[in-house]
């Protein structure tokens, strides 16, 4: 946007510097074209410049409005052709109904020159106000993502410790097994809690102990398949978008006792990754699905990839597409 409006300011000096020479010759001031055109060009660059400073210091205030740009663009293109008029008026030796002409002209060119930075103005100013709602929305879509991120947190550590609690006195090696492996998530969690986005490669190894995990919560064999190159270790994608997506799918499985969960995470086209889960015989978390996927895109928003997020579900296989973030 500041390259095209740079490139018209340009245009317009070239077209006003012409205009100027034209009425130069038409009222007859005894000057070569060279030099009449040289020194319009150098007056209408001037005065485009002193309207830009004014148009840069005005957006930039706080308190800036376009009334404090005219009055101050006013006042300093009088004082400015006040002073190339009388330069002229003694350097040339013009006389008093010639000048009257100059002063016509050249105050046109500060007029014109005025209508094009106040239209810059708004467009700066447009600009600016644009730029502070996205920050704002930036700042509101991160705190309900670390808002979201530590609900899960909490809930996974309640649930954890749970059923620690109950294993301790069932089975106290399984229960130190999992002690370790519940050590090691949450160091992953909270330490990529205040992430923007992580590597894919420490997320599926983050995975992995998860399903591990899982296994002792559920009770069952959790088949778990990462079929992608190490290539694709080293993008990014949000903190703990897998967790969130195997969570709904062991909710899913908690009341499916005996029934293998097979996993397989992929790339697709290069651009997304692919949780394929299978589906229990008997699905009941339909309703429950629309706000995980909801959940899913407003992770997304901070990157502006919530529209890539999708799920398909068949009779015996759900998927999810997630955007990789390159970062």
């Amino acid at each position: 946007m500041h390259k095209s409006l740079a490139s018209v300011r340009v245009l317009v000096v070239l077209f006003l510097s012409v205009l100027v020479v034209l009425g130069g010759i038409i009222v007859g001031v005894g000057t070569a074209i060279f030099y009449m055109w040289l020194f319009a060009f150098l007056f209408c660059l001037s005065i485009m410049e002193i309207g830009q400073v004014f148009v840069n210091q005005v957006v930039k205030n706080k308190y800036g409005t376009f009334l404090v740009f005219c009055f101050f663009y006013a006042v300093a293109g009088f004082v400015f052709g006040s002073i190339v008029v009388r330069f002229l008026e003694v350097y040339l030796n013009l006389s008093n109904s010639i000048i009257v002409e100059v002063q016509v002209g050249l105050g046109s060119v500060i007029l014109i020159t005025g209508v094009f930075q106040g239209v810059c103005f708004w467009i700066r100013k447009n600009s600016n106000i644009r730029q502070i709602l996205t920050q704002e929305k930036q700042n509101y879509l991160q705190h309900s993502f670390n808002a979201l991120k530590s609900q899960n947190v909490i809930e996974f550590l309640q649930e954890s410790l749970i059923n620690t609690i109950d294993l301790i006195k069932k089975d106290q090696t399984i229960a130190m097994v999992q002690i370790e492996k519940l050590t090691s998530i949450l160091r992953y969690l909270l330490q990529s809690r205040d992430e923007k986005f992580v590597r894919l490669g420490a997320e599926l190894k983050n995975v992995k102990e998860y399903c591990e995990l899982a296994e002792i919560h559920l009770n069952q064999k959790i088949e778990l398949l990462l079929n992608l190159s190490e290539d694709f270790h080293q993008t990014h994608i949000p903190p703990l978008v897998f967790q969130m997506v195997l969570d709904n799918q062991f909710k899913n499985y908690d009341c499916a006792s005996g029934i293998r969960l097979k996993i397989e995470v992929y790339i697709e086209n290069g651009k997304f990754v692919v949780v394929k889960t299978s589906n229990p015989p008997a699905l009941k978390n339909n309703v429950k699905n629309e706000r995980f996927i909801n959940n899913l895109k407003q992770r997304y928003q901070l990157y502006n990839k919530a529209s890539g997020v999708s799920e398909l579900s068949t009779a015996d296989e759900y998927f999810v597409k997630l955007p990789l973030v390159i970062g």
